[in-house]
């Protein structure tokens, strides 16, 4: 998508609009998206490291390889969704806690429910929904719970808000960077104690995103 495509879909305020239009500007379609799907799962299952950040790095290495559909795989993409509360959940069970495959697939397979780009459309990201999930997981909890369900609500409004503070727009990468640096600090006050490797200027692939935000991103490389 080059910039004058980017403006153009800036002012389609309609979801299908949207997404077909950005689709076919990319040369892309959802069966692309939908067929690349199974595929992210069994890499996520793989992953043995203890730090969410490494976790979550290694999983979209992985599946630099995986992708087939364009010669390079979308810095954006629904699998984000799926990706960033298994993510989570991997590093507590990576971790020793209690925690089982079912509990990570459980993640991913709710994290998809988001819808793609809803960040721009239904007023929650799919990362910073990755964090109420994540916590949902981690608390047991349903819609007929109380306090469950009202933890699982906080975890989700810290990361989301923390998303909307940094602004521009979608970037997948610090959305997903946000979620997890917010689940460490939300877990810690749980008492579940993950390694907390260093998030500021951590991103390494901010050349890929035609609108990187830069210098306003945290994880931008400043030097």
């Amino acid at each position: 998508m080059d910039k004058t495509q980017f403006e153009q879909a800036k002012e389609i305020p309609y979801y299908d609009d949207f997404m077909e239009q950005v689709l076919d500007f990319d040369n892309l379609t959802m069966e692309d998206y939908q067929d690349f799907m199974p595929k992210v799962l069994p890499i996520i299952l793989q992953q043995k490291d203890d730090d969410a950040f490494l976790i979550f790095e290694n999983i979209i290495e992985k599946l630099l390889e995986e992708w087939t559909a364009s010669e390079t795989l979308p810095f954006h993409g629904p699998w984000h969704h799926g990706i960033v509360p298994a993510v989570i959940i991997t590093a507590l069970k990576n971790n020793g806690y209690d925690f089982s495959e079912k509990d990570v697939k459980e993640a991913f397979m709710r994290g998809l429910k988001i819808p793609a780009g809803g960040c721009g459309f239904c007023g929650t990201c799919g990362g910073g929904a990755g964090l109420g999930i994540a916590v949902s997981i981690v608390k047991r909890t349903n819609p007929f719970q109380d306090k469950g369900r009202s933890v699982a609500f906080e975890a989700a409004q810290k990361a989301n808000e923390r998303i909307g503070k940094l602004g521009g727009p979608r970037c997948c990468r610090l959305s997903a960077y946000t979620a997890i640096d917010q689940a460490l600090k939300f877990l810690n006050e749980m008492e579940y104690n993950l390694p907390r490797s260093k998030a500021i200027g951590r991103c390494e692939v901010w050349e890929l995103n035609d609108s990187c935000h830069k210098e306003r991103c945290p994880y931008f490389p400043k030097n």
